[in-house]
């Protein structure tokens, strides 16, 4: 009989708990900041190359300023897919130079979450598909160069990530915008693929397939999982775990700065695609680094194409308001139905699989959340 009384209060807290969650989060205070967001990746409706972001805006109640929330669909710049057929571009390319100035004014920060672009696979003869692909739109165009700059100039926040600087940007762009922002892009690329097996993954980039077996007697080896590393003049590179590797994705590891900061874990898996770019400005601090775990079979191939086994993951700019994400990082398979819930995030932690190397959401809970949170609550605090 005893035990009842505290059973009913179990079962009442489990099922008000989601209701004072929501509750919590309504009431919480908004925190108007303008922002650019851009991503020239939107493939379908489900915005995933932004949606980890718009989840922390929804969730910190980080609002336009008529104090309306910023909407997964609609505001952003670049790419989007109509309902049945077709798409509308809306991004920088037909802005004059006066309204890019007023842009940069307007305006606090800028965020280029992904600018890969979206690709239309060819087909041969036989109407099957080939491996390739042609570009539909993407990359980033002068106005973007331009803005970004002025946005620099008038000391305002940028955040960047992965294929900011890679195909199909076009070269003397790719170097423009190096030079400015103080980084630079070595020219490769990697990801982590969870089985390397031809037969058990069909997933696997059929072009990453042709140009290894292209570059390698028609040979394909592998069954395991492995980070495939691409270079922009399409060398392939890959290391198998077991074969190559003693840990079989990239662990980010972050400096006690860092942890302090923007209260980030020392290190955290990361199985999804990187780029290996590195800080020119002498005031950038690499606070975040990639450390691949290699046997002596790994190293031999890293050493001969000049890959390293440890590069940079966050660079941030100690001049000048600026942070470059080595990774795609915003891109997450996050649930946004979860966002209006205060200490969702406690829960969400709790029950996180670390031991699931193919999942992003140790990632993202453990490490982009908090990092871009204290990014976007520390710049809005200086505003104020």
């Amino acid at each position: 009989m005893k035990a009842k009384p505290i059973i009913n209060v179990f079962v009442f807290f489990l099922i008000f708990l989601p209701f004072f969650l929501w509750i919590s989060w309504v009431i919480s205070p908004k925190t108007p900041l303008k922002i650019m967001i851009a991503d020239k990746t939107i493939g379908n409706d489900n915005a995933i190359e932004h949606r980890s972001f718009f989840w922390i805006l929804t969730h910190y109640k980080f609002v336009k300023p008529n104090n309306t929330p910023y909407l997964t669909h609609k505001d952003y710049f670049g790419y989007f897919p109509k309902e049945k057929k077709g798409f509308q571009i809306n991004d920088m390319k037909n802005f004059n130079s006066s309204q890019i100035d007023s842009l940069s004014t307007f305006y606090d920060m800028a965020y280029y979450t992904d600018t890969y672009g979206v690709y239309n696979k060819k087909v041969n003869s036989e109407t099957s598909e080939d491996g390739s692909l042609e570009k539909n739109y993407g990359g980033l165009n002068q106005n973007d160069f331009l803005f970004l700059k002025k946005m620099k100039e008038k000391k305002k926040l940028i955040i960047a990530e992965f294929n900011l600087l890679a195909a199909p940007t076009e070269k003397s762009l790719q170097l423009k915008t190096q030079k400015m922002l103080g980084i630079i892009w070595s020219g490769w690329t990697s990801r982590f693929f969870e089985s390397l097996d031809t037969v058990k993954n069909t997933e696997l980039p059929k072009w990453v397939i042709q140009l290894y077996k292209q570059q390698h007697e028609n040979n394909w080896p592998f069954k395991n999982s492995g980070i495939v590393f691409v270079n922009e003049d399409e060398t392939i590179a890959i290391l198998e775990n077991k074969t190559n590797l003693t840990h079989p994705v990239p662990i980010i590891y972050t400096s006690t700065y860092g942890q302090k900061k923007f209260d980030v874990p020392y290190k955290v898996n990361y199985p999804y695609w990187t780029d290996i770019t590195y800080p020119t400005n002498s005031s950038h601090k690499i606070v975040s680094y990639y450390k691949i775990g290699t046997n002596k079979s790994g190293d031999s191939i890293l050493a001969h194409h000049g890959i390293p086994h440890v590069f940079p993951a966050v660079i941030e700019s100690q001049d000048s308001r600026f942070y470059y994400f080595c990774g795609d990082f915003a891109d997450n398979p996050v649930n946004d139905r979860f966002a209006k819930f205060n200490g969702i995030g406690c829960f969400e932690m709790f029950l996180l699989n670390e031991y699931d190397i193919n999942s992003r959401m140790p990632f993202f809970w453990r490490f982009y959340v908090p990092m871009v949170k204290n990014i976007l609550k520390n710049y809005s605090s200086s505003l104020k």
